[in-house]
């Protein structure tokens, strides 16, 4: 953004931008919605929350130093290094989104994948200044990198926000989604692009990107008391049943959950059985059920247990697969709470050598 920015669009996006930022740092400090007497889910607050929060207030920081009178050498560097930690909060924050892409939730299990999303948005805006320095600030070509970084940040958040709301049921709040990412990015096209040339030089830049931000502000908002609805509509712990019954209906198998049934696919279905097995096995210790992804799936690659999660999704226990940060997983569920038809299941080979071992 332009140092040479009007003093009431600094002290909007300011205002704005911090007073969101402290209500979804608010919801992150307050923790998990848990019911009563139910167990504390691990972790107690959601990390994806803390950087959503971070980012937002990365953005009301930049407003406030709009009203400053930093230097014009200085102004385009400082811009651009929060600008780009800026974007590497959303980003860490989309890896946690439960409907965000699948390579970029993947990215979130790698224990330093925080540290590499900030030293490559530092690494974008050292290249960014390294070319100021060779072009000059005003200079299309310099703002390049660290417009490229927004975008793709922008739109891959974009989509997360799109997906999350679409599947737990606000398609309203989806379409808002999707015009609030449009109309960012629409006013991110200054630092590319001649002003005059796509209509928006003077005050309708600073309009455009004044409105844009409050409506990706509400989407952020709606995003975390979405997350708070579809926690509130999940079973209680205390209450969850899992049936293996063995039955099919077209491709995928169908479990009972006392009272309603859910159909999986087969691999997940095959995924999920082994670790009810193991719970079954091991009963309701503290170090039971875990099993090694290497045992489950023959390989280090998570994508079957996000599948499984995927499947799990639609009644609400897709958090009983526990990870213990050490690519092991479990079903959290009870172990009394797991039954298993063995005779139906039996009918199935590669589902019978599962079985066939528990006592």
């Amino acid at each position: 953004m332009p140092e040479h920015a009007p003093t009431w669009y600094a002290v909007a996006q300011g205002a704005l931008c911090l007073s969101a930022a402290w209500a979804i740092l608010a919801l992150y400090v307050r923790g998990t919605p848990v019911r009563q007497g139910e167990p504390a889910p691990a972790p107690a607050r959601d990390p994806g929350l803390f950087w959503l929060g971070a980012a937002v207030a990365l953005w009301g920081v930049v407003g406030g130093l709009l009203l400053l009178p930093l230097p014009d050498s200085a102004a385009p560097a400082v811009r651009t290094v929060l600008s780009s930690a800026n974007s590497a909060c959303l980003l860490i924050s989309a890896s946690h989104l439960d409907y965000g892409p699948a390579w970029l939730q993947r990215a979130s299990d790698y224990p330093r994948w925080n540290q590499a999303a900030l030293v490559g948005s530092l690494a974008v805006a050292l290249g960014t200044i390294v070319l100021y320095a060779a072009l000059g600030p005003t200079a299309h070509l310099a703002r390049l990198p660290d417009f490229l970084l927004s975008a793709v940040t922008l739109l891959l958040y974009g989509f997360g926000l799109f997906r999350s709301f679409h599947r737990r049921g606000f398609m309203p709040l989806a379409v808002l989604a999707g015009l609030a990412v449009a109309l960012q990015f629409a006013a991110q096209l200054p630092e590319i692009a001649d002003l005059r040339a796509i209509g928006l030089a003077g005050e309708p830049r600073w309009v455009l990107n004044l409105v844009s931000k409050a409506m990706v502000l509400v989407a952020f908002l709606s995003l975390a008391m979405s997350w708070v609805h579809e926690v509130a509509e999940r079973p209680a712990h205390s209450a969850i049943r899992l049936r293996f019954t063995g039955a099919r209906s077209g491709a995928r198998f169908v479990l009972d959950l006392g009272g309603r049934t859910l159909e999986v696919r087969e691999t997940p279905h095959r995924d999920l059985l082994f670790l009810a097995v193991a719970r079954v096995r091991d009963g309701d210790r503290a170090d039971g059920g875990w099993v090694s992804l290497l045992d489950l799936v023959g390989r280090l690659d998570d994508s079957r247990i996000r599948r499984v999660r995927e499947d799990l999704r639609p009644a609400g226990l897709d958090r009983e697969i526990e990870a213990n940060g050490q690519k092991s997983y479990r079903i959290a569920i009870e172990a009394q709470s797991i039954a298993l038809d063995r005779e139906a299941l039996a009918r199935t080979p590669e589902l019978a050598s599962i079985v066939k071992d528990i006592g």
